[in-house]
């Protein structure tokens, strides 16, 4: 039979073991899966011409991403120790070239379509969007930068760079224009 002490200690290498399993390729696998949602997206910006059939899509984009997110948020919050400065460097360098890249691309498309949403009366709703994709990134950037060592110049960059894309987005859609002002008015 065994003691309280042998089980407790199988329990916290359980746990352990469990929580290294949380590799740099675990979290890049998730960077790629937001970055295959930002993708989709940027096609579907471009796809929309203001017709609820090219909108659709949109709603469903923003879902997959906010999701991606948060798998990866809940990994990088798993980890138990700090990755080294190899997987760090690896980390930062597949976000800088991917989601470092396509969001604020995403986002300049998003920017170029305000006028088209504003006319179906669906800005609010990417507002909501925009605003819920800053939370996504603030809260996993935070998560996955607390767990790397050795390159915090060029990890704080990128998370910096997509921050304030996304804010850009989100001050964007929140200025009024003359047809937001005036929409409603008899």
């Amino acid at each position: 039979m065994l003691s309280i002490g042998c089980l407790l200690l199988l329990g916290v290498t359980a746990i352990s073991q469990a929580q290294e399993l949380i590799t740099a390729q675990t979290l890049m696998s998730d960077i790629k899966g937001i970055d295959a949602g930002v993708n989709a997206l940027t096609a579907s910006l471009i796809a929309y011409n203001g017709d609820i059939v090219s909108e659709t899509p949109i709603a469903g984009d923003i879902a997959a991403i906010h999701l991606a997110n948060r798998k990866g948020f809940a990994d990088a919050n798993l980890r138990a120790t700090p990755f080294n400065t190899t997987d760090t460097i690896k980390i930062v360098d597949y976000t800088t070239d991917s989601v470092g890249y396509d969001i604020p691309r995403s986002v300049d498309i998003l920017m170029t379509k305000k006028p088209d949403f504003e006319a179906t009366g669906q800005d609010p709703v990417i507002l909501a969007g925009l605003q819920l994709l800053l939370n996504d990134h603030d809260t996993f950037s935070a998560a996955l930068l607390s767990k790397t060592t050795g390159d915090e110049v060029a990890g704080d960059a990128v998370v910096k760079k997509i921050h304030d894309s996304i804010q850009g987005g989100i001050d964007y859609y929140s200025s009024q224009t003359m047809s937001s002002r005036t929409r409603g008015c008899v």
